[in-house]
């Protein structure tokens, strides 16, 4: 299910709520055909081939942060204001990685121009962070090895929408608000 949020609520939730509503959005304001993975568990092998004749692969997540910056509070839901913001991932093993990078780039400088921050979290030369990032301003990561992006029949990224462990991100990424600068 992911990670979980400052109010103790499973990312896939988020991501679920966030793919319905940018399906929805996408095809009333952009003629867009969206088409979602079932909501229900599925193995790589199923998410790859359903990025077939795809024209871009988009992978919606809610971010977290390291364990050693997460406080919990009595009934264990991990709370740190560490980090905000969204990030944006793409594979150099994906066979479509010039049209990933591009894709990236216009998602992140469309993110940019409605007001939303990337996070750099990801960057931080710590263990399990240190990612290389392509672009600061528009919070693009390399990460290679990630089976979803390098194993897609199309262009892919993935793209973690908010940390839902800040209570603040959390809050913002529930709101039609936010979905909707994400869908513009």
């Amino acid at each position: 299910y992911g990670a979980l949020s400052a109010n103790c609520e499973k990312e896939y939730n988020y991501n679920v709520a966030l793919g319905s509503y940018l399906q929805k959005h996408l095809a009333n304001h952009t003629g867009l055909k969206v088409t979602m993975t079932p909501q229900r568990e599925i193995s790589f092998q199923e998410r790859y081939k359903s990025s077939i004749q795809k024209d871009l692969f988009l992978s919606l997540h809610h971010d977290s942060v390291q364990e050693r910056f997460i406080k919990r509070d009595k009934l264990g839901c991990p709370s740190s204001n560490h980090a905000s913001g969204f990030s944006i991932f793409i594979s150099r093993k994906n066979p479509y990685f010039k049209e990933s990078w591009k894709y990236a780039k216009k998602f992140g400088e469309a993110l940019v121009e409605q007001g939303l921050t990337p996070s750099l979290h990801h960057a931080e030369k710590i263990q399990g962070e240190n990612r290389e990032l392509l672009d600061r301003r528009l919070g693009i990561y390399v990460f290679d090895d990630l089976k979803v992006l390098k194993n897609a029949k199309a262009p892919a990224i993935l793209f973690e929408a908010g940390v839902i462990v800040n209570p603040i991100d959390e809050e913002a990424v529930q709101s039609d608000g936010y979905k909707n600068k994400i869908g513009t």
